[in-house]
């Protein structure tokens, strides 16, 4: 599968969490790290999404924010993914930054010039990605 989003994650669909209105999918990567995106009953079912079906999780780069250090703060974000900043790019308006995990898993954010600011974003500092499972798109193959 390809994708034009950066944020384009392959794996195996390894949970589902049934709702009234729609279901939470685990998808599992390559790297171990899990995944979670939230989709209507409707799509899953047109989807066929099962355990064991494989399965890309897109995220746009501008659903992605970032925080620092979070203190003793516990944070309410199904997807959540500490690393290291490798790349920063400074536009005029925003910054694009590329995070590298542990795992090996890159994340790639584009936050507003004040927040690289506010956090004091640089190469190699720690940061960590979140994202809503509402802003994940599930994808699986034919």
């Amino acid at each position: 599968m390809k994708f034009s989003s950066r944020n384009a994650y392959t794996g195996t669909v390894s949970a589902i969490v049934n709702g009234s209105r729609g279901m939470e999918v685990e998808v599992t990567l390559p790297s171990g790290d899990k995944m979670y995106g939230s989709i209507p009953n409707a799509v899953a079912e047109k989807l066929g999404i099962e355990v064991g079906r494989e399965a890309a999780c897109l995220v746009k780069a501008t659903e992605i924010m970032l925080a620092g250090e979070t203190g003793d703060m516990l944070i309410g974000c199904r997807n959540q993914f500490e690393g290291k900043v490798v790349k920063l790019v400074r536009g005029f308006v925003n910054g694009e930054v590329l995070i590298e995990t542990a795992s090996g898993l890159e994340v790639n954010a584009t936050v507003t010039l004040e927040g690289v600011n506010r956090l004091k974003i640089e190469r190699g500092c720690t940061v960590t990605a979140l994202f809503k499972s509402e802003n994940v798109i599930i994808a699986v193959k034919k």
